[in-house]
């Protein structure tokens, strides 16, 4: 699966089955997320990706704020409200094969 910081990714298993977050970045073989509240930027959920659901928003220009360090929690909790609320934000399994490139 191929996650990119600023993607919004579900969780499907664990605890936090269900939650949203965005990838801020990515350690070992774990993706780093964070929701902006329990999981903050400085203390970042590790997860594995085979236990994450992509979606297809990537947040344009989070990429080079995470990569600056520049990037704040109450930014990404705006994020997460602004693209779970927006009706073309949807998974990655829900794409048409004209998204896809095939």
């Amino acid at each position: 699966m191929d996650v990119e910081p600023g993607q919004l990714v579900k969780s499907l298993v664990g605890r936090d089955k269900g939650k949203h977050y965005l990838i801020i970045g990515f350690e070992a073989s774990r993706v780093l997320l964070a929701d902006g509240r329990i999981r903050s930027i400085n203390r970042p959920k590790k997860k594995n990706p085979k236990h994450l659901q992509p979606y297809r928003c990537i947040v344009p220009g989070v990429k080079e704020r995470i990569r600056q360090g520049n990037l704040r929690d109450t930014e990404v909790r705006n994020i997460l409200n602004t693209f779970l609320s927006n009706e073309n934000c949807y998974p990655d399994y829900l794409r048409d094969s004209s998204d896809r490139g095939s």
